[in-house]
């Protein structure tokens, strides 16, 4: 698929699954009183706050895509050597470290940030994409999701997946320098 095609796609994807899922919401919640979202459920976010974060982050999200889609930057290493978790925080540090480190620590390269989530942000939005709508579509069009669906299950799908998500795409990089070095 040409570069163009998969970058118009996706990102139509994106911004399509985030109205449909805000669309439904003000459908189910108009007041947000249902709504588990923590910018509202922790944060007592109203709609308008609420929706200027979740386009400025997803206009972030297409901008960094963007980035990795038509100016990639590469990532890895160029010394040979580096075990998977020090590929990992390589990865999103641009330095050897422990894989821990990612968990506290911001690259001191904007534009490694940029480049590392335009690869791993995008991806998590296509997910959490797919898991809306599928959700939507259950709590509008079915009667036995209803009784299973639960905060709780929702996120705990979400968190799982993009997890696995981003160890995907750190495996595929490891491969990916184990073959060039």
């Amino acid at each position: 698929m040409r570069k163009t095609t998969k970058f118009l796609i996706t990102t139509t994807w994106i911004v399509t699954s985030r109205i449909y899922d805000a669309y439904c919401t003000f459908q189910l919640t108009p007041d947000l009183a249902k709504e588990a979202n923590p910018l509202v459920s922790i944060f007592g976010f109203s709609w308008i706050p609420l929706l200027v974060i979740i386009s400025l982050l997803t206009i972030y999200a297409i901008f960094v895509y963007y980035l990795t889609t038509f100016s990639p930057k590469d990532l890895l290493p160029e010394e040979s050597g580096y075990s998977f978790s020090e590929t990992v925080a390589y990865l999103y540090l641009g330095k050897k470290v422990a894989w821990t480190s990612i968990l506290y620590k911001f690259p001191g390269n904007l534009d490694r940030f940029n480049h590392y989530m335009g690869h791993v942000l995008t991806r998590n939005l296509v997910f959490a994409g797919f898991l809306s709508t599928i959700m939507w579509l259950l709590i509008n069009y079915t009667s036995f999701y209803k009784d299973i669906h639960s905060p709780a299950l929702v996120y705990t799908l979400l968190i799982i997946g993009c997890l696995i998500i981003v160890y995907s795409w750190n495996k595929e990089q490891f491969m990916r320098y184990r073959k060039v070095g």
